[in-house]
């Protein structure tokens, strides 16, 4: 296939100082040389290859056809897959790489991998040369979500994601022959609780079409998950753009759950169920706090129910839960506030006295004990 097929979806996605131009669909990777000869027409005609360990070999050469043809000199390495891409001897190591390939902020980066390796590369295209062009091909959908808006940050001083990462992408191309779609897979999870948190931060609207698709998003239908897929990068772009900080900071709705309880629970538990439980607890505070009705908090639990975010079994002492929550906020600021919907469409980083805190926490835990 030379010429974009009908089932490539173009999606231009809003970013802060910037956009990125991703294409959805099965295919996607064979219309590259098309997109990617616009940039290298004008000057930009080294590519510096980078694959994470373990990516497919044939996908890997199919993107390096595609780059050569659309007129890039291609130098090709690798870097580590999972958390250790996101460490700064990676960050140390890809440096490297650029500089031995002459790479210049005329030149351009392609990377193939998850979110972890594609939000690595974004820390460091970033800031080389002052910024250089950055081409993600996804290999899970969790990647296909976060990575262009929000990806994860640099670990260090034995924390998490301490480093941010500004979104540096200009292409991104989820192509849906190369992402394994079996919607029980830990980044299919990941990706349908990111669509959720997505929806119910945006608007209404949002989540009407997410719960139409909800039913075949949990069935991995692939023309569904590439519609919703696009639409869920076009709302975090939106969200992540905005000039007001408490909607940007909505934008981790569920993620301070999953870092404060992700020690608490059991490692095989995907971390995708444990942000819908972060929906589902924080939804319950903000009714008891009267910020949502209660019919509000239903629609929610429904729209998870639909996307197979099924609540989780685990033993956690309610105390502990709290002590958790609380070190997850205070690592990163000298507040604790927790990401309350104050409305379908309306999420904001709000106080919570620790009695409120602790009353639902026990409720949690006493509802999620195993029997």
């Amino acid at each position: 296939m030379t010429a974009e097929a009908p089932q490539v979806k173009r999606q231009w996605v809003a970013l802060p100082g910037s956009s990125c131009d991703i294409r959805v669909g099965a295919g996607a990777i064979q219309v590259m040389s098309k997109v990617m000869r616009v940039s290298s027409s004008a000057g930009s005609r080294r590519c510096a290859f980078v694959c994470e360990e373990g990516a497919p070999e044939e996908v890997a050469a199919e993107i390096t056809r595609q780059l050569t043809d659309a007129g890039f000199v291609v130098s090709r390495s690798g870097m580590p897959a999972g958390p250790k891409a996101r460490t700064l001897a990676t960050v140390e190591a890809l440096c490297d790489t650029l500089g031995s390939a002459k790479i210049t902020a005329d030149d351009m980066v392609c990377v193939l991998g998850g979110l972890d390796a594609l939000s690595a590369a974004s820390f460091v295209t970033s800031s080389w040369c002052g910024g250089t062009q950055l081409v993600q091909v996804p290999t899970d959908l969790a990647a296909c979500v976060e990575a262009s808006n929000s990806p994860r940050g640099i670990d260090v001083a034995g924390s998490s994601e301490m480093l941010a990462t500004r979104p540096a992408a200009k292409y991104m191309f989820c192509d849906a022959d190369v992402i394994d779609l079996d919607p029980q897979l830990a980044s299919s999870l990941y990706a349908r609780a990111v669509m959720a948190t997505s929806a119910l931060i945006e608007s209404e609207a949002a989540v009407e079409r997410l719960w139409d698709r909800a039913e075949l998003l949990a069935e991995g239908d692939p023309v569904t998950v590439c519609e919703q897929l696009a639409d869920t990068v076009k709302s975090r772009g939106k969200v992540i753009s905005s000039t007001s900080i408490a909607v940007r900071q909505s934008l981790t709705f569920g993620t301070t759950f999953l870092r404060g309880m992700r020690d608490l629970i059991a490692p095989e538990v995907p971390d995708g169920l444990i942000i819908a439980e972060g929906v589902r607890f924080q939804s319950r505070i903000a009714c008891g706090l009267e910020f949502l009705k209660v019919d509000d908090v239903l629609t929610s639990d429904e729209l998870l129910d639909l996307l197979a975010l099924d609540p989780i079994t685990c033993d956690v002492d309610p105390q502990a839960m709290v002590d958790a929550l609380k070190a997850a906020c205070f690592a990163r600021s000298s507040r604790f506030l927790l990401e309350l919907p104050r409305a379908t469409g309306r999420v904001r980083s709000s106080a919570v006295e620790d009695e409120l805190l602790l009353e639902h926490a026990t409720a949690w835990c006493a509802s999620r004990r195993p029997a």
